[in-house]
């Protein structure tokens, strides 16, 4: 999140701006999926090695079926 307050999911239009801006980061930007409603995980540079932040994307791939 922009205040550095973790990872949010949100749609593309509401991040759009802020991740062309550089102030959120896309988690997985290789990933894009082919639907029209999608989760979008995002969070600072500095974090991503974090074992909270594997933990809520395994938790995410595995809710969502992937």
């Amino acid at each position: 999140m922009i205040a550095g307050q973790g990872i949010a999911l949100a749609l593309s239009v509401m991040a759009r701006d802020d991740l062309a801006a550089g102030r959120l980061v896309s988690l997985f930007p290789e990933i894009c999926f082919e639907s029209a409603l999608a989760y979008y995980v995002v969070y600072r540079k500095e974090c991503a090695n974090l074992p909270r932040l594997k933990a809520f994307r395994d938790w995410l791939f595995e809710a969502s079926g992937r």
